[in-house]
């Protein structure tokens, strides 16, 4: 049985440090980028991601990709 993969979209979630408490435990804050083109670079995504992360006043903490796709049994 043959399975075809379709719908495919990349998405980045960037986690941000916002503060860090009187116990020295981060704060964090996070934000998705979406319709990143499947067959992008992964340099360019990071690029990317990190260019708009760049807009706010708090430091990077993780870059998370996301990929998905339908599955359907042809």
């Amino acid at each position: 049985m043959a399975i075809t993969k379709f719908n495919e979209t990349r998405s980045t979630s960037c986690r941000f440090v916002t503060d860090i408490d009187d116990e020295g435990k981060e704060k964090y804050m996070s934000k998705s980028i979406a319709n990143f083109k499947t067959d992008a670079d992964l340099e360019d995504v990071n690029e990317t991601t990190l260019a708009i992360a760049a807009l706010y006043p708090y430091s990077v903490k993780r870059i998370i990709l996301t990929e998905r796709s339908e599955l359907e049994e042809a």
